[in-house]
């Protein structure tokens, strides 16, 4: 009986804390329900929820394509090198596809000026420096092919470049045959709109003949190393024309191979530090045959780009010099009137009525070169200075003066002083202003203001020499 007791006891205890906790909860349920807050939490949850769901459902398609591409690349790894062919059937594939094979890059270039000096020509006057068409293309896997028209005020329209370039040869190796400009120092194989000044510098024109036009075939290698090597080697019928000179050449245009003109470069480029690095390289002509021609050049190219100014972008310091050993022909008269040797008698005077004179070949020792910087404000503006000295390759000729002078072992100097200022409107227009001051020996100096205006048509681009 106590036993029973106790046990409905216990039973209406609990059935009483029940009924406390039903009353407990049941109200709070009720406002939470009611609760604004609440609601709107869960619904953002339930949102945040999906787009979970969403991107892990993505995540996993990810992974399904990188691990097929991974499959793939692995597959062409271990499969064996096929050699490019146009063979019959199972022939290999080409590894590269003539891309835009039938729709070359074209561009065409405007560069005018306009220019005053004060001595020397003196007067002001308008002048096409270069109107240059370019096309570029892919011939096939193997080759790609380019040719570069241009005319000028002074020397009309001519083919400038016409060459072709391979482009899948093993060992690094390029090969280049044709007429275009042979890698002879910096700037003398750039094009004139991709010059950072209106001219090329004076020592190059003189010496090497402005652009290093050429006839013949270059080989480059590109060392398999982290580091940038580059060396490039070539033969051609000559390379460039200098300023008022004749050199020595064979008859009818053929040549032996000791006559053709040998050219070695180097180069190479390095970072100093994040935003400094340096360019350097050597160059080497010559004719072996007698020794007619032997040039020799270094040229350095330092460059500052921070990277982190919004106004100051950079500086770019430049210099080459070049030494040149050339043999000219009808250089210096080797008897005077009376058929004396003039070397035994320089001081006879010289007769114009008389017969014509003997004259024998000259050889000269030239050398001259440049040093330029110019700095980058912002997108469109930059500035800069430059200063040259050149030799002429060879006296000028001039009979009577030979004859009424003594010979002078001076070569004919000139020394330039140049600023430059360039403001790029667009990508495809330029304009700038450069002053020079010509200082000539023998000669009032010279001052010159020179207006560029330059607009690019169609594809147009100088690629890493822009830099």
């Amino acid at each position: 009986m106590h036993r029973r007791t106790h046990r409905v006891a216990r039973r209406a205890g609990l059935v009483a804390g029940l009924a406390a906790c039903a009353c407990f909860t049941a109200p709070v349920e009720t406002r939470a329900a009611d609760s604004p807050e609440v609601a709107k939490l869960k619904t953002e949850l339930t949102a945040t929820q999906g787009e979970l769901s969403q991107t892990r459902a993505e995540l996993s398609k990810t992974q399904e394509t990188v691990a097929a591409l991974a499959k793939r690349v692995d597959a062409m790894a271990s499969a064996p090198p096929q050699t490019a062919s146009y063979g019959g059937a199972g022939a290999p594939t080409a590894r590269l596809s003539p891309v835009n094979a039938d729709n070359p890059a074209i561009s065409f270039v405007v560069d005018t000026a306009l220019q005053t000096n004060t001595h020397g020509d003196g007067g002001v006057g308008f002048s096409l420096l270069s109107g240059e068409l370019f096309i570029s293309a892919p011939i096939d896997p193997f080759v790609r092919g380019y040719a570069s028209i241009n005319g000028t005020s002074d020397e009309g329209f001519d083919v400038e470049e016409a060459a072709l370039v391979t482009t899948a040869l093993p060992w690094n190796l390029t090969v280049k045959g044709g007429r275009f400009f042979s890698d002879v120092g910096r700037f003398s194989h750039w094009h004139n709109e991709a010059l950072p000044f209106v001219d090329r510098p004076p020592s190059i024109d003189r010496l090497i003949g402005g652009e290093s036009r050429s006839e013949g075939v270059e080989l480059s290698w590109l060392a398999p190393i982290e580091h940038f090597v580059q060396i490039t080697g070539g033969v051609y019928n000559s390379i460039g024309e200098q300023e008022g000179a004749e050199p020595v050449s064979s008859v009818f245009g053929r040549r032996s191979f000791s006559e053709l003109t040998w050219l070695i470069r180097p180069q190479t480029y390095f970072d100093l530090t994040d935003t400094l690095n340096v360019e350097v390289g050597g160059t080497y002509f010559g004719v072996p045959q007698r020794r007619d021609r032997n040039l020799y050049g270094v040229d350095v190219t330092v460059r500052h780009q921070p990277g982190t100014s919004e106004f100051y972008q950079g500086t770019t310091f430049g210099v080459e010099w070049m030494w040149n050993d050339e043999k000219f022909t009808d250089q210096r008269p080797r008897f005077d009137t009376a058929g004396a040797p003039l070397l035994v008698d320089p001081s006879v005077a010289f007769d114009p009525s008389s017969n014509p004179q003997v004259f024998g070949d000259g050889r000269f020792y030239r050398q001259g070169g440049y040093a330029y910087f110019e700095s980058f404000f912002g997108r469109r503006f930059s500035a800069g200075m430059r200063f040259d000295y050149s030799e002429a390759p060879s006296d000028d000729v001039d009979v009577e003066s030979l004859y009424t002078a003594p010979l002078s072992p001076n070569a004919d100097r000139i020394r330039t002083y140049s600023a430059f200022v360039t403001y790029l409107p667009s990508e495809f227009q330029r304009l700038r202003l450069q002053l020079d001051q010509i200082v000539a020996q023998g000669q009032k100096n010279d001052q010159r203001v020179t207006l560029q205006w330059t607009a690019f048509l169609g594809s147009h681009s100088h690629g890493f020499s822009t830099r």
